[in-house]
């Protein structure tokens, strides 16, 4: 989910399976079932000094929400956009629209810093992740275990009942659709 604003919820998604192919043939004013509000999300209470957010591809989609709203709470944000190349490249100017600073990074070279999200971080007092998981991880090195991390898993159920989104983490299992999506780096086991 990228936005949410009264009665227009925004998603962005890639097509890569069956149910992404889908829909990319709905058309406006299609009416969807839709589960929402399962697990968590950013603990924004956290927020302190340079905020960063570092996403990843597709997982660059929700730091925007969360963009707006350390916006208006206030809060100075620094956005780092990784890509694989500048074709890929989206929501860059909605994230200045916002007031946002925005760092791209993309690993041909061909816009910003060339290379990973890492490579065009700077430091943060308060840091926000969504990505892939490599990318996940490296930022979480980087930033020596600190800040709130998005992990995407399969989800059978969404309620937490079938446990086929379960993790490890430093407290025992947990189930990404319930107990997360968002952990702190404290809490996953990054398997080093």
């Amino acid at each position: 989910m990228c936005d949410a604003q009264e009665d227009r919820l925004t998603l962005v998604y890639k097509a890569v399976g069956r149910g992404t192919r889908l829909m990319t043939e709905l058309v406006p004013g299609q009416l969807l079932d839709a589960l929402t509000g399962l697990g968590n999300g950013f603990d924004l209470t956290r927020a302190r000094g340079e905020v960063v957010l570092a996403g990843g591809g597709v997982g660059c989609a929700p730091l925007f929400l969360l963009a707006r709203r350390l916006r208006e709470a206030g809060r100075k944000v620094t956005a780092v956009l990784g890509f694989n190349r500048a074709e890929e490249i989206f929501y860059e100017e909605a994230f200045r629209a916002l007031g946002a600073r925005v760092l791209i990074a993309t690993m041909d070279g061909s816009r910003g810093t060339k290379g990973f999200v890492t490579d065009a971080m700077p430091e943060a007092d308060s840091l926000y992740v969504c990505g892939p998981l490599p990318m996940m991880k490296a930022v979480w090195k980087k930033a020596r275990g600190a800040g709130q991390y998005s992990l995407e898993e399969r989800m059978g159920c969404g309620f937490g009942v079938c446990m086929g989104c379960s993790i490890q983490t430093a407290g025992g299992s947990r189930r990404v659709c319930a107990d997360g999506p968002v952990f702190t780096g404290e809490e996953l086991l990054w398997n080093d």
